[in-house]
């Protein structure tokens, strides 16, 4: 059921962020990751902050501007994909295991009853937060601190928050605004996995806080209600529209990654990602990330059943088992700025993570990839399913332009956690 002419942008912290707004219009039917920064004003930004990064401060270190494996918002990029290309904080290891059945009980299935949506923005609304990702872009310029906004919801009194993997790639610091609170407060990133495009957080807080109660995505019926809560635009907290499951199990590709997701006609807006999609009892039964721009009432959620086994994941271990990891981050370099600067058109590497993959094969900061496997690579997307299309284990042949010779390096991709 995927439609070829959608496709997802990645959020406006992309590391394709050299592409030309104009590149990124062609298709009539896009899908778009519903992130507060318009898409228009992004890319402007980031084609200002290209230019003067580019113009003679490239290769300052910095911040990553996006993980290899982004996928976005602008979508999913680490909005696509790449695990672990975006600094966590390591799950503690004091011998708890965190279980969202524990988290997150069910009532008995004879007490469940349905609610008005009154009722169920009653009981889920003082769970949705706003997600506030700050993404700096090096020392380079003046302002170069943005901020970017999406949505999210408690899993636990203690503090946990399900969000998009992209509505927080790229950024160095994150905040979350509960409600009830009149300040933001600081968050952790505990772990991403850019492949399913969650993210969990930490509230840093003694404070309790509500929760969700996490439902059954297995047992939806096209045509049920569905009720979405979330932060559009970055302004309007606490946002609640209604509709329908308008399809199940649609296939959609969003940049290189194709995702199995819920349809619904309730209104999704760009700052909706990573908030909940709740059923009529008042259940969170997805995770909403993208929507079609081209069309009206075609959103889409992550079924919470998909979710489940990840979130654990990322809190237990920081990690997703099986999730082949690269350990860098890169930019591309478009024809015009290779030209400009006489390098190679490739993938410029900003960040090496200590003692990952790319560490270890001999990357390093300021080197450009020009091919991988003996394919000329230009952009992170390619990038990324090679990655994908391999496992952990397997090799990546990379030939690196370095210093002005060409050296050729070998990555044994990895797993687990980065920081």
């Amino acid at each position: 059921m995927r439609n070829e002419n959608n496709s997802f942008y990645d959020s406006g912290v992309s590391p394709d962020a050299l592409k030309s707004d104009n590149e990124k219009k062609r298709s009539s039917g896009k899908v778009v990751i519903a992130i507060v920064v318009p898409i228009v004003s992004v890319l402007m930004i980031l084609s200002i902050i290209a230019g003067v990064f580019l113009s003679g401060q490239f290769l300052a270190p910095g911040k990553n501007q996006s993980e290899v494996n982004p996928s976005g918002e602008t979508n999913k990029t680490e909005p696509q994909n790449t695990e672990g290309l975006i600094p966590t904080v390591p799950a503690e290891s004091d011998g708890k295991h965190f279980s969202l059945e524990d988290a997150s009980k069910l009532p008995d299935a004879g007490n469940r009853k349905a609610m008005s949506t009154i009722g169920i923005a009653s009981k889920v609304s003082p769970a949705t937060v706003s997600v506030i990702a700050e993404i700096y872009f090096g020392d380079f310029a003046e302002d170069s601190l943005y901020e970017a906004s999406g949505s999210g919801f408690i899993i636990s009194e203690d503090g946990y928050v399900i969000t998009n993997y992209h509505v927080i790639a790229g950024a160095s610091s994150v905040s979350v605004v509960v409600p009830g609170y009149s300040e933001a407060l600081p968050a952790e990133v505990i772990g991403t996995d850019s492949k399913m495009d969650i993210a969990v957080l930490k509230i840093s807080s003694d404070e309790s806080f509500a929760s969700v109660v996490l439902g059954d995505s297995d047992l939806l019926q096209v045509g049920e209600l569905a009720v979405a809560i979330g932060n559009p635009f970055g302004e309007f907290a606490g946002t609640v529209t209604a509709g329908v499951i308008s399809a199940l199990n649609r296939d959609i590709l969003i940049e290189s990654t194709t995702f199995r997701l819920i349809q619904t006609d309730a209104s999704i807006n760009n700052g909706n990602s990573g908030g909940p999609l709740v059923n009529s009892y008042g259940e969170v039964i997805g995770v909403t990330n993208a929507k079609i721009t081209s069309a009206e009432g075609i959103g889409f959620a992550i079924p919470i059943n998909d979710v489940k086994s990840v979130v654990e994941e990322l809190i237990n271990k920081g990690y997703v088992s099986g999730r082949p990891i690269l350990g860098v981050v890169v930019v591309s370099i478009d024809a015009s700025t290779a030209d400009q600067f006489n390098w190679p058109v490739g993938l410029f590497v900003r960040e090496v993570t200590k003692d990952g993959p790319a560490d270890k094969a001999g990357l390093k900061p300021e080197d450009i990839i020009t091919h991988v496997n003996d394919e000329k690579t230009e952009t992170t997307d390619q990038l990324l399913m090679m990655r994908d299309a391999l496992a952990v284990g397997d090799e990546m042949k990379m030939t690196v332009y370095r210093d002005g010779t060409t050296i050729t390096v070998t990555l044994i991709l990895g797993e687990g956690k980065l920081s």
